[in-house]
Order: C-alpha cells, then sequence, then structure tokens
C-alpha cells in the first residue's frame, strides 16, 4: 500500500522556488513521479490530460487560483478521485474559517516540514502513523532475513522501503550495511551517517561509517593509480604502487599483474622488486614474497636486508632449514649485525634448535649489550618457553 502511493503521480503548481523545495522533501519519502507548473491556467490544462493523483498547489498562482483549481475539479466527474492540498501562507483563523467555507479543508501552511508533508499526503490516503510504523517492522523483518541470507540487492530494496516508512537509526544502519555489501559505497556513507546523526548512541553507526569512509578513499585512490598506471609515461613506482593498492583491496590476480609490468619497465632494479617483496610479505602472499626476493638477490647479492626479508618469507612457510641458511650466508657478507643474529636465534628456536639459538643471542649481545628485545628472548630461552610470535 505504502508502495503503491509513492508511485502516485503528483501535480506541483507554484513558483519555481516552492516547487523545487516541494520536490525535494517529496523526495526524501520516496516519491519521484512530478508534473510541474507555474500558473493556474497551466494547471487546469495539465490536471484534464494526465489526471494526476494529487495536487499541490499554491492557494495564490497567478492566472487562476489554487481555490479556482480546486473548485474546477469538484466540478468534473472525472476528477472526482484527485487528492488536493493547498500551500499558502501563515492564515490567521478568520481566514481559515472562510477558506473551510469555501471548501479548502486540506491546508499546508508555509513554512511546513518534509516530515509534515509526509504525514498529509498519507492522511489522504487513510494511513496512520501506526500503519507506516507497523509496514516498516514488516518489510526490515523480511529485509533482515534475506541479509542473513546474503541476498543484499533484495534485502537493500526492502529497508529502503522500510527508511521511506519509518526512518529509524535501525533501518538506515542495515540499509547502509546492504549498500557496503553490493559496493556502493557512497550511499553507505550516506546512511551511516543518518543512523548516527539520528542517534549518537547508536553502538556501530559511527564505526561503521569511519570503516566504509577509509575504504571509499582506498577505491579512490586506486582509481587515480590505476588511471596514471595507463599513461605512457608511467614508471615502475606507479605499477608497484597501482599492485600495492590491489593487494590492499585483495585482488591478488591484478596485483600480480601489476608487478610484473612494474618488473619489466626497470627489469635490473633491485629495489622494485624488493618493494613488491615487502607488499607481499605484509600480505601473507610468503610464497610470492621469497620469489621475488630470490630473484633481487641475484641482482644484488650482497643486500642482508634482502637475505632477512627472504628469511621471514621463508619461516612463515616452516622452512627453517632454508631461513637459516640464509641467515648465515648473510652474517658471512657482514658479521657484526647484531638484528641477524636475532633472527638466526628465532629460526633455530623455531626448528627445536635451543642451545643454538641461545648461542645465537648472546652474539648479538656482545654486539649491543642493550639489545633489548634479545635480552627479552633469552630469558624466554632459558626459562623455557620457546613460543614465539612468528
Amino acid at each position: 500500500m505504502v508502495q503503491d502511493i509513492k508511485e502516485t503521480r503528483i501535480l506541483l503548481a507554484d513558483n519555481l522556488t516552492e516547487i523545487m523545495n516541494i520536490r525535494e522533501q517529496l523526495r526524501e519519502f520516496g516519491f519521484n513521479s512530478f508534473t510541474e507548473v507555474s500558473n493556474g491556467l497551466q494547471a487546469l490544462t495539465t490536471i484534464k490530460k494526465y489526471k494526476p493523483g494529487v495536487i499541490i498547489a499554491n492557494l495564490n498562482l497567478p492566472k487562476y487560483s489554487g481555490l479556482q483549481i480546486l473548485n474546477s475539479v469538484k466540478a468534473d466527474p472525472s476528477l472526482a478521485n484527485i487528492k488536493f492540498i493547498m500551500t499558502t501562507a501563515k492564515l490567521n483563523k478568520r481566514e481559515m474559517a472562510e477558506l473551510a467555507k469555501d471548501g479548502v479543508t486540506n491546508i499546508l501552511q508555509r513554512p511546513f516540514t518534509a516530515e509534515r508533508l509526509k504525514e498529509r499526503l498519507y492522511e489522504l490516503f487513510g494511513l496512520s502513523p501506526e500503519d507506516l510504523i507497523n509496514a516498516a517492522v514488516e518489510l526490515a523483518g523480511e529485509a533482515r532475513k534475506l541479509f542473513d541470507e546474503e541476498r543484499y540487492d533484495e534485502a537493500l530494496k526492502l529497508y529502503f522501503k522500510a527508511v521511506e516508512s519509518h526512518p529509524l537509526p535501525d533501518y538506515y544502519f542495515m540499509l547502509a550495511r546492504c549498500y557496503q555489501e553490493t559496493g556502493l559505497l557512497d550511499q553507505a556513507i550516506a546512511s551511516f551517517k543518518n543512523a548516527f546523526e539520528s542517534d549518537h548512541k547508536h553502538p556501530e553507526a559511527r564505526s561503521y561509517l569511519e570503516k566504509a569512509k577509509k575504504k571509499r578513499d582506498e577505491r579512490n585512490r586506486l582509481i587515480a593509480l590505476e588511471a596514471k598506471a595507463t599513461m605512457k609515461n608511467s614508471t615502475a613506482d606507479d605499477h608497484v604502487g597501482l599492485g600495492k593498492a590491489y593487494l590492499n583491496d585483495e585482488k591478488v590476480e591484478k596485483a600480480n599483474s601489476a608487478f610484473i609490468k612494474a618488473v619489466a619497465k626497470e627489469p635490473d632494479n633491485m629495489e622494485v622488486r624488493t618493494q613488491i617483496g615487502n607488499a607481499y610479505l605484509d600480505s601473507g602472499l610468503d610464497g610470492k614474497a621469497e620469489e621475488i626476493f630470490k630473484e633481487a638477490i641475484d641482482i644484488k647479492p650482497d643486500s642482508i636486508h634482502l637475505y632477512n626479508r627472504m628469511a621471514i618469507a621463508l619461516r612463515r612457510q616452516n622452512k627453517h632449514s632454508d631461513a637459516i641458511d640464509l641467515y648465515v650466508k648473510a652474517l658471512g657478507i657482514e658479521p657484526k649485525d647484531e638484528g641477524l643474529y636475532y633472527n638466526l636465534a628465532r629460526a633455530l628456536a623455531e626448528s627445536g634448535q635451543k642451545q643454538k639459538a641461545l648461542k645465537a643471542l648472546n652474539k648479538a649481545l656482545l654486539i649491543d649489550p642493550e639489545f633489548a628485545e634479545a635480552i627479552k628472548l633469552r630469558k624466554e630461552y632459558q626459562s623455557g618457553n620457546t613460543e614465539l610470535v612468528k
């Protein structure tokens, strides 16, 4: 019933400014079918041609007044079902009584809110506020079932109708969740904002709003990076940046493609591969990180940083023996790096070689006696607690 009402064609007869205001108010709660005229003569012609379901007319229209239009509608049996709202400036009791005597019973005095206009329209169709609330509750209940079944497009439509009938913060919140799940971030942000502004104590609206804004910013950044990477003068760094953004968006195949293009731009640049390897490592793609770091080491075999990063990728894959070999090679290049001894100790401990791990920590502390993390780890090993965070 509510949705049927919202599909009603409405004739707006007023000056341009008022038409714009009323049209926006009507759109707030789902009405979108309008015909607009600026004088009474146009209104009479349009009414006979289109037979709108509702007329909202200014009492003081030029050429024919709102009262003359109302009387014309009443006099024509074919227009008997048209509903009429008269808008006026503020009236005193005597003026209201005179209009009532002339048969004008449905008056809205300016300024009026969208909510007041909505109530008056629904009253014309015999719907009470309780009817709207009940309709919204029923719609929201059905929508929640669809949402839980991950049928987000269908749930979105029902939550939208629920909000139109009764704009509760919870309905706005769930509408926003549906928008979010269907990738409509701008609409999600607007609805989360409505939920939060309607109820600042809403338990989740604010946090979801901030997350949605962050996601939108990431999306916009990704769009900008994609545009930059397609330019003829794009650089390896442009493609690396795009690949990182794809990884953040969990689009691994697209990230792989961007990284391949980055390497193709500068095939002998160790730093490009290092950035790619770090991106894979930070995303938990340890196998891909291992491959890239290996390529980078082939280009620059004396970089202890590369050995260290590749060893981390190996440890995460439980390839402790290979990781230990890499740390030993790195220490052959730089034997006084306490960080390498510390990481070697972790790899040894993870492979069950506790005593060798303690020796490696002791060597780290000989180089830097105040190395806090090494001191802490040695105490853990000495106390028998060898469980590590990898």
